[in-house]
């Protein structure tokens, strides 16, 4: 698959198909960048109406070069493309980008023709970037290729950058050429009507100058796979996303500018964090962060030294840190007395290091030394308040002396003159510079959880099996399941359900709680008790066969009464103690099966505290979801009690999300709640919602 991408970004020769002579068009903004960027290999205008654009000659059509030509690309009005392409084949061409607008953005009959489009190269072999793209940039020197039409060249660096938007692409490596920023690749991939991100992510898996990757997408084309893709690629190196569309309003807007549909923000947002990508909101966001991974080794933890010349940015240093998971670092009484060895008696040497206005750039190149030597120090923080002595350039200069040498990330922030920033991006060096230090934590801590990511996934997807479910599935019996198939199907699956009977009328109600012992649980059945709690259809806490037949006396009334059919009852021993978890599965149209952790019972709905992941997870992966709830530390010890066993509760978790992958038909489902005994005792379901669709 690499390798077919290779005559698109890394070709020998390019044919520029529709190139205008016009100082106002697209297509001569293109050719210049070509010549500008110094492409390494031919360049062929193909024009019927020029004799040469640029001192170049010009070619009637692409089987009139009479030379090989790796890419071509096509600025030809939409209804000559497809005879463009077909010149294209014919002439042996090995790629193409069209820049050419007015497809499936455009409506039905662009829809049409863009899939002949696609067809026809398909046949022959060729892929093709577009339709409806900014075209293609690689800053590699032995390529110096920029096939776009950006009035900002790309700076060289080690980001690749795929974009789903054209016109986003072009002020996005404006703006990098503002920060500092520099790209390997860009890549517009347009319509995704052939080459899709999932393709350029794999090349660049196999691309040794790509050290970190930014994507901004408007839907996920072929989900499943990006899941595996990206995967590989974070487990290597920084993945960013800017993934539009977090509201009902901005996933109108992305599906009417690229024609695909939107997927559900919680089903995306589940797939970017199993894929170990790092979202960002914000352009901003997505900026700092790529200028942090563009420059930073890898931290080893969590602890942050801060140096500064100022008190007040440095506690709101603090502060960012602490927010996102951070924590200052303990500097060691030997890196205290080194620092206090050569400043002033009224500076702070204890981590956050305050140096005092009076700080000079040597004391800052002898703090940094001292603090990145230290080693219960992961990574730097240094602050700058325009300094009374010595120029803010001077500075950047001793940081930056300090950070190259290190394996240790830095991050500089400083609060200066706008002037400033140009000229401390061509120091020697520089690590990544911010204007405020919740940027650069903010970037720092992004790292940092790109660096604990576990680069492989921790246990095994379990495998089951339910002849119950399987049956119910032959039989096409779509809806929810009754009570008792559910609770057989959980048990089918390894799952430990509360002691249960069904009970199809009062008298067998109170057989079965005779035989179950108390104290016990009544619930009715019913196809239409889906919420049996809000129904009335649930008594807790009976604690004998008299106080069995009451409730199901007067919950048959109840019921009646509201007009709901009563076909039965549940009768459950009662689990004591236990904390209330839910486990669900959910069926997104694009995503597929997603499993949820959550903490449980009937206030789910309103604490929200829970956490999706593509179905199947490892046990391991199970493990994750549960800790990065809100409320995780109540399964821990807490006040005394014991700790739960979050162990049994991550391999229920992944027990349900292989069911869900293994059923298709099984649309969602719930178990609320779940309760998970103390450590060692294990987990009991005691409610259960499934159901089944085609």
């Amino acid at each position: 698959m690499t390798a077919s991408l290779k005559p698109i970004l890394a070709p020998r020769s390019i044919a520029l198909a529709g190139v205008s002579s016009r100082p106002d068009s697209l297509s001569i903004k293109l050719l210049d960048n070509l010549l500008a960027a110094g492409f390494t290999g031919k360049i062929y205008p193909v024009n019927p109406r020029a004799g040469s654009i640029r001192e170049l000659p010009c070619h009637p059509s692409v089987t009139a070069i009479g030379a090989p030509v790796d890419l071509a690309v096509l600025m030809v009005p939409r209804d000559l493309v497809i005879p463009t392409v077909e010149e294209c084949l014919a002439a042996g061409v090995g790629g193409v980008v069209v820049i050419t607008a007015g497809f499936r953005e455009g409506g039905e009959e662009g829809a049409g023709l863009e899939r002949q489009l696609v067809s026809r190269l398909r046949a022959g072999g060729v892929r093709m970037v577009g339709p409806n793209c900014m075209g293609v940039i690689n800053t590699a020197p032995d390529v110096r290729l920029d096939a776009t039409f950006s009035p900002t060249p790309a700076l060289p660096g080690p980001v690749a950058f795929a974009s789903h938007s054209g016109a986003l692409g072009v002020a996005v490596l404006e703006a990098a050429a503002e920060a500092g920023l520099g790209f390997s690749q860009f890549v517009s991939v347009g319509n995704s009507a052939d080459v899709n991100v999932n393709d350029v992510l794999e090349y660049w898996e196999h691309d040794e100058r790509t050290r970190a990757v930014m994507l901004y997408l408007e839907s996920l084309d072929e989900p499943r796979r990006f899941l595996k893709v990206a995967s590989r690629l974070s487990a290597r190196m920084p993945v960013i996303a800017l993934k539009a569309g977090r509201t009902a309003a901005g996933q109108r807007a992305a599906s009417s500018h690229t024609g695909a549909l939107a997927a559900a923000d919680t089903a995306v947002d589940a797939l970017l964090a199993q894929a170990g990508v790092l979202r960002v909101t914000t352009l901003k966001e997505m900026f700092d962060v790529a200028l942090a991974a563009q420059s930073c080794p890898a931290p080893r933890g969590r602890r942050v030294a801060v140096v500064t010349n100022a008190g007040g940015p440095a506690i709101v240093a603090a502060d960012a840190l602490a927010t996102h998971g951070l924590e200052l670092a303990p500097l060691t009484a030997a890196t205290q007395a080194e620092i206090r060895s050569f400043l002033p008696a009224e500076a702070a040497v204890r981590d956050p290091v305050d140096m005092l206005p009076s700080a000079r750039p040597e004391d800052y190149r002898r703090a940094l030394g001292s603090v990145l030597a230290d080693e219960g120090v992961d990574a730097v923080v240094a602050i700058a308040v325009t300094p009374p002595q010595g120029s803010a350039l001077e500075v950047a200069e001793a940081i930056a002396s300090q950070a190259r040498e290190c394996a240790k990330p830095v991050v500089a922030v400083f609060m200066t003159a706008a002037h400033f920033y140009p000229q401390a991006h061509r120091v020697p060096g520089m690590p990544p510079v911010y204007r405020y230090p919740e940027w650069g934590v903010r970037s720092l801590a992004a790292l940092v959880r790109h660096s604990e990511r576990r680069h492989e996934r921790e246990g095994e997807v379990p495998v089951v099996a339910s002849p119950t479910l399987q049956g119910a599935v032959a039989r096409a019996r779509w809806g929810y399941l009754p009570q008792a198939e559910a609770f057989a199907v959980l048990e089918e699956i390894g799952l430990p359900v509360a002691p249960w009977r069904f009970a199809p009328d009062l008298e067998a109600a109170v057989q079965a709680a005779e035989e179950l012992g108390f104290p016990l649980v009544l619930k009715g059945e019913g196809k239409a008790l889906v919420h049996k709690s809000e129904m009335g259809a649930v008594q807790v806490n009976l604690s004998s066969p008299a106080a069995v037949r009451q409730a199901a006396l007067g919950m048959a009334d109840r019921l009646a009464a509201a007009g709901l059919q009563l076909d039965g009852f549940i009768v459950q021993r009662l689990v004591p103690g236990g904390r209330e978890v839910i486990l669900g599965v959910n069926r997104d149209p694009a995503v597929g099966p997603l499993l949820m952790v959550g903490l449980g019972g009937i206030a789910v709905e309103v604490w929200k505290d829970v956490v999706f992941r593509p179905a199947p997870v490892t046990t391991g992966e199970a493990r994750e979801m549960i800790e990065a709830l809100r409320g995780a530390p109540l399964l821990g010890e807490f006040r005394g009690r014991p700790a739960g066993d979050v162990a049994s509760l991550a391999a229920a978790a992944a027990r349900l999300g292989a069911l869900a992958a293994a059923v298709p038909e099984l649309a969602e489902g719930d178990i609320n709640p779940l309760f998970v005994l103390d450590q060692g005792r294990g987990c009991v379901a005691v409610d259960v919602r499934l159901r089944l669709a085609p």
